[in-house]
């Protein structure tokens, strides 16, 4: 694997349990590189947008925080960079299947992070 991939996945990660921003600017400028060269060596590698996975990421990180907490889901989409709590609820029903409130209730973790990670990068997770 990548070392620099290796290290972005570790950036994002400790980002994202630090409820630190986690954006391709705040993940890039964290690890030196300018935002093109990670964004463009990241889709070679993986085929994917850098930013469609941060967001899918940040989405993972919402549907526990549903699943764990008593947060409301405004709060729940701010703790996880999302501005708008409309495109958050839009985003989260794209990736899931359903509203936050429905993820709260029927919702499984199990299978929430598998999904979203790209083969050479789920040897990782």
């Amino acid at each position: 694997m990548d070392g620099l991939l290796r290290s972005l996945i570790k950036t994002v990660r400790r980002r994202l349990r630090a409820d630190e921003e986690v954006t391709v600017e705040a993940v890039t400028k964290e690890l030196g590189y300018t935002r093109q060269y990670i964004s463009g060596r990241f889709h070679r590698i993986t085929g994917r947008l850098l930013s469609q996975f941060l967001k899918e990421k940040r989405l993972e990180k919402a549907a526990k925080l549903l699943k764990s907490g008593n947060l409301r889901v405004s709060q729940v989409a701010r703790r996880c960079g999302f501005d708008s709590e409309n495109y958050f609820r839009q985003q989260f029903r794209q990736r899931f299947g359903m509203s936050p409130r429905q993820f709260r209730s029927n919702g499984d973790l199990r299978n929430a992070s598998r999904r979203a990670m790209p083969p050479p990068l789920q040897q990782l997770a």
